[in-house]
């Protein structure tokens, strides 16, 4: 069996294992069969696009003989359908397609036809023709030259690319991730992104948390989030581990909102699976098959514009870090799913040694080459708080309980200095979760106004009291209760604190409302940001 076919036998079998219901079947020689009798352009691979750009191509005027082949003219070889077939099947040859490729394509044409996979013996029509077609070629060229045949140049005329103006503007690009400060937000979609922090710092949990959000179409971090589709590969966590992190998450969530996450999120653990989407055949990096499979699965789950992580591009890849080959070909491979589903694709990635201690985001954060850094359209990072940052916000002592994640290299935004993040350890489900927080440098209690005082004095009392109410801070007013202020005072300090962003309205949930005896009618408490 040649190597085509063996990853051919290995793609099916492991399509079979992501679509039981029997979508794909397979016969013995590792060709896939599609029970709809042909597949779609869009399934095709990019590198495979590359080389058969004149077939291929959309243009209403590209009339080549192949092109025309493609299309299903048979009056090139005198309605001989047979002819047609083999003759399709060289050129794909010539091209340097493998095997199981021409097949794949092929069925994409409209010479396909159910006579394609029917039984003569032992081997279908469709594999005795490709091996014909394959024996023929391999006569008049030699093999070892097929696979190094240049790509075909996708340029046509000048007239094609010039660019239009738009005397009334573009809509933005679109993100699927949240903002994390004024002007910046998160995961482009249409794109390959990355994020970049040490191991242990907590990008698994703040990637799972912000997915899980976008699945439920939750605000976070004070942001409304459009719902997506949201898929998570995972090569280090296990299935448990991702049971406790989703439920510390959506612990304090209604009913309604967990479903609405679990309807949207997927979470797949690989560990002590090979779920590498780049192998190494001698110094050729090539596609594994996983990406393809990847693809399939996703479009299962109806995943179009929505966010696919992987965590971490260590696990999906092969070969040095180190080598632009090894992040090129990662990114190749990445950038197929991009195409696929339209989505927001995330490597997750280790710092590179160099900046193990860093306390900033900036070029050459990531580990392996600037490659990898090079074909992301985002970067963005997670570093623990430095002892001089927690001095500066009163922190001294707790800095390893904060991460700061910003952002080094945005092509579709601002950079700016990030968002803190507060690592919060639940008891419940033995796990970590990180919050965002709004750390703001203290001010000396001296050189406080009056109403900046009873401003801070809220924010505190409120950040012990998290189920407190207005008309509860109402009962407070007073020159002999806790604020010695009059109740218009602490009103107006408290619509202040509201209005930039300090403090917000949390809706309560029946099992919180339960769990802390709150009345019935208490709908909302006031929260600090």
């Amino acid at each position: 069996m040649t190597r085509s076919l063996i990853q051919g036998q290995h793609l099916a079998d492991s399509f079979l294992k992501l679509f039981p219901a029997g979508d794909i079947n397979t016969n013995k020689t590792g060709y896939i069969n599609n029970s709809h009798g042909s597949i779609q352009l869009t399934s095709i691979p990019m590198e495979v696009k590359l080389r058969l750009s004149d077939v291929l191509s959309p243009a209403r005027n590209a009339q080549g003989k192949y092109k025309r082949l493609f299309d299903g003219d048979l009056t090139i070889h005198n309605n001989d359908h047979s002819a047609a077939d083999l003759a399709l099947i060289g050129y794909f040859a010539k091209q340097g397609l493998t095997e199981l490729q021409s097949d794949q394509v092929f069925r994409a044409s409209k010479l396909y036809r159910p006579k394609w996979d029917e039984k003569h013996g032992k081997q279908t029509y469709g594999e005795m023709t490709i091996k014909k077609g394959f024996s023929t070629i391999s006569q008049l060229t030699n093999p070892n030259q097929i696979n190094s045949i240049p790509h075909k140049t996708l340029l046509h005329h000048h007239d094609s690319y010039r660019p239009t103006y738009h005397p009334h503007g573009m809509p933005p690009r679109e993100f699927v991730g949240p903002s994390i400060c004024l002007g910046t937000k998160l995961f482009p979609i249409t794109a390959l992104s990355s994020l970049v922090a040490l191991g242990g710092v907590g990008k698994t949990s703040v990637l799972m948390s912000i997915g899980i959000h976008i699945a439920a179409g939750k605000i976070w971090n004070n942001y409304p989030l459009e719902q997506k589709k949201v898929a998570m590969f995972l090569c280090e966590e296990t299935q448990e581990e991702i049971d406790r992190k989703f439920s510390a998450i959506v612990d304090s969530w209604s009913d309604e909102e967990r479903a609405e996450a679990l309807k949207n999120f997927t979470a797949i653990s690989f560990l002590g699976q090979d779920a590498r989407l780049t192998l190494i055949d001698g110094k050729q990096y090539t596609g594994s098959g996983m990406a393809e499979e990847i693809i399939k699965y996703l479009k299962g789950f109806e995943l179009q514009k929505g966010l696919v992580i992987f965590d971490h591009m260590q696990g999906f890849t092969s070969g040095d870090l180190n080598s632009s080959e090894t992040s090129t070909s990662i990114c190749l491979e990445a950038n197929k799913i991009v195409e696929a589903t339209g989505a927001a694709v995330v490597l997750a990635a280790h710092v590179s040694k160099n900046n193990i201690n860093a306390d900033t985001v900036g070029q050459g954060f990531a580990v392996g080459s600037l490659a990898f850094e090079n074909a992301t359209r985002q970067m963005s990072g997670m570093t623990y708080m430095s002892t001089e940052q927690a001095k500066k916000y009163g922190l001294e002592g707790l800095h390893r309980n904060y991460v700061l994640l910003g952002v080094a290299k945005n092509s579709y935004g601002a950079i700016t200095e990030g968002l803190w993040f507060q690592k919060i350890f639940s008891p419940k489900f033995h796990t970590v979760v990180f919050e965002p927080v709004n750390l703001q440098v203290p001010i000396p209690p001296a050189k406080l106004s009056a109403f900046e005082r009873l401003s801070s004095h809220l924010k505190d009392y409120l950040a012990k009291h998290p189920f407190t109410t207005k008309n509860h801070l109402d009962a407070l007013s007073g020159k002999d209760a806790i604020f010695k202020e009059s109740k218009s005072r602490i009103r107006d300090a408290l619509k202040s604190l509201m209005d930039s962003g300090d403090i917000y309205l949390y809706s309560v949930t029946d099992k919180e409302r339960t769990e802390h005896a709150l009345s019935k009618q208490v709908k909302e408490v006031l929260r600090v940001k």
